[in-house]
């Protein structure tokens, strides 16, 4: 069977096929080993090279699961990460984020002689990312979850990036060793209301790094030590829930009274990121 032909097929089972054909595509250029989606159209007459395998993570697919679990692959900011159920898959929003902190960060700093912490990292992709494009020093990646530290170092050698992992809640490790940066970049979990995940999210990305309790403890832990491991100049990057600004406001007033910081929108106009900066 043809690409164009085992494409026109699966699109036929969609519910959504506008929104969802994409994922049919991601899949056959998997398969076929095609190295991006305009290579998609060139290479519609060539026949699947594994049509079961595709008919397979195809079915899945239907089942509920994300497409980047399915070949362990996600795109983040042009760069390859493996992922699989034991991060959370990088959205476009965390995308804003970086490129965020990449601004930010030159304004503020004059040298690529940084040092990075990605706090709560994940699949490592916030940090790997941030210090590609800003040639750091060095670089830290450090989460409370074991299994993701291990995918956080799959992604540091499959991106060339020298960094190291730290088994961590939130800075705990990092005064422990009385570690210093001039950036930090955090996703912490921050959802508070579990009816505003979708059922593919509940059923298959790990709730560790989802769900905030209601005085959002993860971020007071990293916020209240943020002078503790602060350089000079210091920026700090938080992804956050549109609904928590009040409760960070609160925590950011609390511990760091003179810092300027600030809340940003999002593409879609909902509250993304909160920057503390310290001077």
């Amino acid at each position: 069977m043809t690409i164009k032909d085992a494409y026109h097929q699966a699109i036929q089972k969609l519910k959504n096929p506008e929104v969802e054909e994409i994922n049919i595509r991601i899949l056959l250029c998997e398969i076929n080993e095609l190295p991006s989606m305009s290579s998609f159209y060139f290479s519609e007459d060539e026949e699947v090279k594994d049509l079961q395998r595709f008919n397979e993570l195809f079915e899945r697919f239907l089942n509920g699961e994300p497409v980047q679990y399915l070949i362990n692959k996600s795109n983040f900011f042009g760069y390859d990460f493996y992922v699989d159920k034991r991060v959370l898959i990088p959205r476009q929003e965390s995308e804003e984020v970086v490129a965020f902190a990449i601004d930010k960060a030159k304004e503020n700093f004059e040298e690529d002689n940084l040092t990075i912490f990605d706090v709560c990292c994940g699949s490592g992709c916030l940090g790997i990312t941030l210090s590609r494009c800003l040639n750091a020093k060095k670089l830290y990646l450090s989460d409370i979850s074991k299994d993701a530290l291990d995918v956080a170092q799959k992604n540091l050698e499959l991106n060339g990036i020298e960094g190291d992992v730290l088994l961590s809640d939130g800075l705990s490790e990092h005064l422990k060793q009385n570690l210093k940066c001039d950036i930090l970049i955090a996703n912490p979990p921050y959802i508070v209301n579990k009816d505003d995940v979708d059922a593919s999210v509940m059923n298959h990305e790990p709730h560790l790094a989802l769900f905030a309790d209601k005085k959002l403890s993860v971020y007071d832990g990293i916020i209240s030590n943020l002078t503790k491991v602060a350089n000079k100049p210091f920026l700090a990057v938080f992804e956050i829930g549109y609904d928590i600004v009040s409760i960070l406001e609160g925590i950011v007033r609390k511990y760091l009274p003179k810092a300027h910081y600030e809340i940003i929108k999002d593409m879609n106009g909902k509250n993304r990121i909160l920057a503390v900066i310290l001077k």
